[in-house]
């Protein structure tokens, strides 16, 4: 086993180990009814002990997306203030983006920081929208001049819309059903003034749990799909079926 992955979500998390050649061997799934009760498990998590290098994405986190020529490391805290009052005993982080034209920024509380940096010689933190962001940009030149991304988790979804190649918005929104979903979506292509005739709207993740399908989505947009992503991922034989649509993550990782 040689490095570890972690990703945080409201009510849950699961990680994965990969072996010395970047093969994920083992996954684990876990489930929470509170912050106290998070700390508790990640605590008692044996593989989350090893002195091996881990990376931590955690969703549960407001987020700033800043561009390179206006970041500044220093300033983190401050950037994160404008989507949401940073609270006491929390590590401000940030992710690079697209060759450090983009830094997202996000945060974590102190306790879990510290509990997981613990006896650690090598530990990074990102926000989890880095992950689907970097898929997003690396698709980039492969996008129609109307485009968005959607990856739907669950009681929420992020947003990523390009026009003409270049990114124009990214934000996250919450979901209780489809008409949520519909809601904020065409609220998006309303504000960029994108045809529906022609935008392309991509969806990954876990549609199916809020019955989101194209059959529906074509209802509403001329180019709508239910997409998988092209995986940066190799699992080791036996562990293939941890790859399933529904979870972005076990395609797709911040490379």
């Amino acid at each position: 086993m040689s490095s570890l992955s972690l990703f945080l979500f409201d009510g849950f998390y699961f990680y994965y180990a990969k072996d010395q050649n970047g093969k994920i061997l083992a996954i684990h799934r876990q489930y929470y009814e509170s912050p106290r009760l998070l700390a508790f498990k990640l605590k008692e998590e044996k593989l989350l002990k090893l002195d091996i290098p881990i990376r931590v994405f955690n969703h549960v986190s407001p987020f700033s997306l800043i561009p390179g020529m206006l970041f500044e490391s220093s300033l983190s805290s401050i950037f994160l203030f404008f989507a949401e009052k940073p609270k006491e005993n929390m590590l401000v982080f940030e992710t690079t983006l697209s060759s450090n034209n983009l830094h997202l920024v996000g945060s974590i509380r102190t306790e879990l920081s510290d509990l997981l940096a613990e006896e650690k010689s090598e530990i990074t933190f990102h926000h989890g929208a880095s992950s689907f962001l970097s898929f997003a940009l690396k698709e980039k030149f492969n996008l129609l001049n109307q485009e968005i991304l959607i990856l739907i988790q669950k009681g929420f979804f992020y947003l990523i819309a390009f026009s003409n190649q270049e990114l124009t918005l990214f934000n996250r929104f919450e979901i209780e059903n489809k008409e949520d979903f519909l809601k904020y979506t065409l609220g998006v292509v309303h504000q960029l003034n994108f045809n529906r005739s022609f935008c392309r709207v991509s969806v990954y993740g876990d549609s199916f749990s809020y019955g989101i399908v194209e059959d529906w989505g074509n209802l509403y947009f001329k180019n709508f799909k239910i997409s998988t992503p092209f995986s940066n991922i190799q699992y080791q034989e036996g562990t293939e079926k941890f790859q399933n649509p529904e979870v972005f993550e076990s395609y797709w990782v911040l490379p």
